[in-house]
């Protein structure tokens, strides 16, 4: 359940900050490193994964969030590609393939991966149904009232279905059309908010938040 703070925010306004921003190239970067151009996301086919580098590896834990490449770099491809196989194809419930791959105690968790990483993967193969779990994902909902309290305990896959259906209902109210866009909106609105009393004046970006 989400905070009553949430009612009073001008989603329009938030929607109209986000596409002025995108359009003035603000997210160019964040976005080739995100998501890049390089194909990554056909690194995830099925078939393709037994090929799948080191290199490559390396390419999606960066485009993950990741910050501990020195220690992902410990994990063998095999590892990786295994990981990757189960997370994304595997019949089990989504909740334990989730929790098995974000945690390093997991059955497939790798040296240096968090939730970041499952949660990077499944967006990148499928973003329209799934969406990261970042730093500023997290900041983004607590800012706009939209983190319930305690959110971090419990079951980690079942936390991320709880995230999915929160994401949701901001993505509607922006008028999104996916869950990347989505990330975008996160990772936009949680640096101008670092940025505070910083920001030149001279100028100002657009305001992503509202008073509450």
């Amino acid at each position: 359940m989400t905070s009553n703070s949430s009612i009073g925010h001008d989603w329009p306004a938030l929607a109209d900050g986000f596409r002025l921003a995108d359009q003035a190239g603000e997210l160019d970067a964040f976005r080739r490193r995100r998501w890049g151009n390089d194909g990554r996301a056909d690194w995830l086919a099925q078939d393709y994964l037994p090929t799948l580098t080191e290199a490559e590896g390396k390419v999606l834990y960066r485009g993950a969030g990741g910050r501990q490449a020195r220690r992902f770099g410990e994990n063998s491809i095999a590892d990786v590609r295994d990981a990757v196989d189960f997370l994304l194809y595997d019949t089990i419930k989504l909740e334990n393939r989730f929790e098995e791959c974000a945690t390093e105690s997991g059955g497939f968790g790798l040296a240096g991966a968090g939730r970041e990483w499952p949660s990077y993967l499944l967006t990148l193969r499928e973003p329209t149904l799934f969406a990261p779990w970042s730093p500023h994902t997290e900041r983004t909902l607590r800012r706009l009232g939209m983190l319930p309290s305690g959110f971090r305990n419990g079951h980690p896959g079942l936390c991320y279905i709880d995230l999915l259906d929160i994401l949701g209902i901001l993505a509607r109210r922006l008028r999104l059309p996916d869950f990347r866009s989505l990330d975008e909106f996160c990772y936009l609105n949680g640096r101008q908010k670092r940025a505070g009393s910083g920001q030149s004046q001279a100028n100002p970006e657009p305001k992503l938040t509202t008073e509450d």
